[in-house]
């Protein structure tokens, strides 16, 4: 006997049901396909995006660095001051200080006494702080503008070489000028030194340090080796401080030799100078026995 009903009913499922699988199937493999499509579309998308980006930079860098447009804003002068000052402050500063510098030489060097001659006196003599101007316009006029300032200057310095006294003030005072006679033996602008034995003792001043002022005035009956007698001279008369005693004291004059910042052909002239001004005195102010 054939299938029966229920048989073919069930065979009937059987192939309704498969159908329906394959059916399902070929959907699932449809989307699969649609989705790989898309997949492949926006990774597509994504590598022109980066090309492009690519070739933007790469341009960018062949232009130049692009930068986005800005408004441009207008200053004023007041703010275009204080942005100068703000960006350049360390050369405004430095600039400052130079000129500063250069402003202070200036007057320095406008304002500050240069002597045609110098002359230090280096024995005690306390007065001589008081009355050492006195003399200056009466020396002056034996000298040449020298330095060519439009100024004929001699100038007498007061720098002791020791001092009786021994007092804590005299002490100070005595290292002070100990300090000054050393520096100015050290180099070679005074020529001439107005001091006694002790002085000179006092500094160590060796032989030789001075010139033979027998040779520089040969036959002056005032010209000793140490130097020329000040008692032989109007000095005390022309300072007007008649509690000098100048019985003891010389014009004692500094050999040309090198000396630390001067060269000996330096001092050389400024001796040349000093004793073309000595004598120049010494001819109007030469006391006669």
């Amino acid at each position: 006997m054939g299938n029966s009903i229920l048989d073919r009913l069930g065979d009937a499922k059987k192939a309704q049901k498969h159908i329906e699988l394959q059916r399902q199937s070929e959907e699932t493999r449809e989307r699969a396909h649609l989705d790989e499509v898309k997949r492949r579309e926006y990774e597509e998308q994504l590598r022109r995006e980066k090309t492009e980006l690519i070739k933007l930079k790469q341009g960018m860098a062949d232009e130049g660095v692009f930068e986005e447009e800005k408004e441009e804003k207008v200053y004023t002068v007041k703010e275009k001051i204080a942005n100068f000052f703000y960006h350049n402050k360390y050369y405004v500063i430095a600039g400052a200080l130079v000129a500063a510098v250069f402003i202070f030489l200036g007057q320095d060097y406008l304002t500050t006494e240069r002597p045609d001659i110098s002359v230090m006196y280096i024995a005690e003599h306390f007065d001589l702080n008081y009355t050492a101007g006195n003399i200056t316009d009466k020396w002056s006029g034996y000298t040449p503008d020298l330095n060519r300032d439009k100024r004929q200057l001699v100038k007498l310095y007061y720098a002791p070489a020791y001092y009786s006294d021994s007092s804590a003030a005299a002490d100070y005072l005595y290292q002070a000028d100990r300090t000054k006679i050393i520096g100015e033996f050290q180099s070679g602008d005074t020529i001439i030194i107005i001091g006694n034995m002790r002085a000179y003792e006092e500094l160590g001043v060796e032989e030789g340090v001075f010139a033979d002022a027998r040779e520089l005035f040969p036959g002056d009956e005032n010209a000793e080796e140490i130097g020329y007698k000040v008692s032989g001279t109007r000095f005390k008369e022309m300072l007007g401080d008649e509690s000098l005693d100048d019985s003891d004291l010389y014009f004692s004059f500094r050999k040309p030799q090198k000396l630390f910042g001067m060269s000996e052909e330096k001092m050389q002239k400024n001796f040349d100078d000093a004793l073309a001004w000595f004598r120049s005195y010494l001819a109007e102010n030469r006391k006669t026995t």
